[in-house]
This record gives C-alpha cells, sequence and structure tokens, in this order.
C-alpha cells in the first residue's frame, strides 16, 4: 500500500527529530516521506536531509526560494506526493508504531476517502494533558457521503486521505472558482470537505499520534468552552456571519460542478449531488442573514423563519440543516426584534 507523507515544516530544529524517529519506527513503512521546507534560513532541511540518508524509503526535501505561508507550504507538500495516499504530518509530533498499519486497513473499502483517528494531547515534553480526544472529536464510525457537519474542523495531523480526491476537484483557488477568497481553505478543511462529498470517512478511536502542544503551534487544540461560552459566541454571530458562509457554500457548490469529466461515474454523480446539496445550504444561509438586518420587519422574518421551517432548513447540521438551536435563535431575535450585523 503506497501512503506518501506530506510534512510541511517551518523552523522545525526544536521537535523535527523526534516526529523524524516516529515516522521510522513505522510497522508499515511509507511509500515516501515529502517535507516543502519554508525555512531555508534554518536548520530544518540539515535534519531532514540526515534522515534521508538513514531510512530505507525515499524522502523528497524542498526548500521554497520564497514564504509560501502556513496554508500554501501545506498544499505544495501535497501536490508532489505519489503515492496513492497521504497522510498529513505535522513537524512537531509524535507517531504511534502502528499508525499507518492501522490506517491502511480502514482503506480497504474502495469507498472510503478520509480517515482520522483520534489523538493523545501532551506537552512539549510529550507528558499527557488534561486535554482529551472526547472533547475534540465527535465521530466515530463510518459515515456515508454528506451525513457529517460540513463546517467540522478536524485535526489534520490525524488525517489520511485516498490521492485521487485532488485529481477529481481542482484544489487550487481559481477566480472563476473562488470557495471563499476572504478565508482560504487549510488544506485539512478542504480534505474534509471533499471527501465528505465524494466518499465515505471512517472514524476510528486509536489515539495514533502525541499531539504535541507546546506554545508555538501554527494550530492547536481549541480550548474546551462550557454552554455559557457556547451561547455567547453564537449570539454575536449575524448578518455578515451568515452572508459569509452563504458565500462559502456556493463556492463549494461551485468547485463541485467542476468535477473533473475523467472521475469515475459514480464520483460524478456524488459531486452533481454534493453541489446540490451545498447551493440549498448556501440559500438558507443567506435567507437567515436576512433575518438579522435592522431593517427587516418582523412580520418578514416571521415569513422567513416559516418558509425556513417548511423547507427543512433546520434539519441537524449532519443532514445539510442549520440545526435545532438555529431555529431557537432565529425565533428569539424576532420576537425581540433582535438584529446583528
Amino acid at each position: 500500500m503506497k501512503i506518501s507523507i506530506a510534512m510541511a515544516a517551518y523552523k522545525g530544529e526544536r521537535f523535527l527529530r523526534e516526529q523524524l524517529d516516529s515516522i521510522a519506527r513505522q510497522t508499515l513503512l511509507p511509500y515516501e516521506l515529502v517535507i516543502t521546507d519554508d525555512s531555508p534560513d534554518s536548520g530544518t532541511a540539515d535534519i531532514a536531509l540526515e534522515f534521508a540518508h538513514r531510512v530505507p524509503f525515499p524522502v523528497r526535501v524542498v526548500r521554497n526560494t520564497e514564504r509560501l505561508g502556513f496554508h500554501a507550504n501545506f498544499f505544495k507538500a501535497i501536490s508532489l506526493c505519489e503515492g496513492d495516499f497521504i497522510a498529513f504530518c505535522d513537524q512537531d509530533d509524535v507517531w504511534t508504531d502502528n499508525k499507518l498499519e492501522r490506517v491502511a486497513r480502514e482503506f480497504a473499502d474502495p469507498d472510503v476517502m478520509l480517515v482520522v483517528h483520534g489523538v493523545k494531547v501532551v506537552d512539549g515534553d510529550l507528558n499527557e494533558r488534561e486535554d482529551n480526544t472526547a472533547g475534540h472529536w465527535s465521530y466515530r464510525g463510518v459515515y456515508d457521503p454528506l451525513t457529517t457537519n460540513p463546517w467540522y474542523v478536524l485535526f489534520g495531523m490525524s488525517t489520511v486521505v485516498r490521492r485521487s480526491i485532488y485529481d477529481f476537484i481542482d484544489w487550487r483557488e481559481r477566480p472563476e472558482h473562488p470557495i471563499d477568497p476572504g478565508f482560504p481553505m487549510s488544506h485539512d478543511t478542504w480534505a474534509w470537505f471533499v471527501a465528505t462529498s465524494l466518499g465515505k470517512i471512517s472514524a476510528i478511536d486509536d489515539a495514533l499520534v502525541l499531539y504535541r502542544q507546546h506554545g508555538a503551534n501554527a494550530c492547536g487544540v481549541a480550548p474546551d468552552r462550557d454552554v455559557g461560552d457556547k451561547v455567547k459566541m453564537a449570539k454575536v454571530a449575524g448578518a455578515t456571519h451568515y452572508r459569509r458562509m452563504a458565500n462559502a457554500a456556493f463556492g463549494r457548490a461551485g468547485k463541485m460542478r467542476n468535477v473533473s469529466r475523467d472521475a469515475p461515474l459514480p464520483v460524478r454523480e456524488r459531486a452533481a449531488a454534493a453541489a446540490t446539496y451545498y447551493h440549498a445550504l448556501g440559500e438558507r444561509l443567506r435567507r437567515r442573514a436576512d433575518l438579522y438586518g435592522a431593517a427587516t420587519s418582523t412580520v418578514r422574518r416571521a415569513g422567513t423563519i416559516a418558509r425556513l421551517l417548511v423547507s427543512g432548513a433546520y434539519r441537524p447540521l449532519n443532514h445539510g440543516g442549520l440545526g435545532h438551536r438555529a431555529l431557537l435563535k432565529d425565533v428569539h431575535a424576532t420576537v425581540f426584534r433582535v438584529s446583528i450585523e
């Protein structure tokens, strides 16, 4: 099984050796390791090149001539991978020895496009923290296309994807088919969007990565929020937020409409279904944005909620809806004339 590892590196000298050593210990060795180094003035490439000379699999180290930034650098690493599957890899974690072997079993089903696993959150010295996987990962089992939360944010380093998703849907931002120009997708968010649209995902409990939190992470564990914090966050989301989400949904629909003509028929059919799904979601979000405008009358708001309700717009997030909490918030905003831009 050909699993490429894509690593986007930036001044990784502090922890890189431990991560590389854990890759070398894999019970199923990778097909290759691709490292794109975004810090040509550091010793990161030297560590990677020394590692390349002592392992039995290819290691390609590409030093960027100019700084790309986290998002673009990761997409570059992914684009250079040649295996049938791609494992996203951060520079500062530690993998369990059986990570690739365990994940590989899930891809026996050809419809599985993405596999994600649990993590163990540790500090800079690999001591386990109180943070736990349950607080940051809510899926378990196998899910059919378009049956998960489309806005879910997963841990990239816990993700392995089928390489073909990058062949079916153009991952590059193009002016004629933007997803959301003001908020470009990260590599892992993009993978979740495409994989959950075109096939199944498999989510397993096994904690296969020591997810190191050391204070300088490019991305890290989100702080746990109680119900009160979540309510406060929901209250401040208004017309601007929902319009932006609507635009993102329309952008996703556009990407799915432009599926490769060379994609297998089942993939093209799923892409068409996903385009319909995201367009409908965009329409619901656009209508919801109108609810929170200061000039919108109570009668008009009530009518909008009624139409959304009848159309099934308040179904659970996992089924393309806005969720029951959205209904409660919208009714409250209508009754009490709440306006939020």
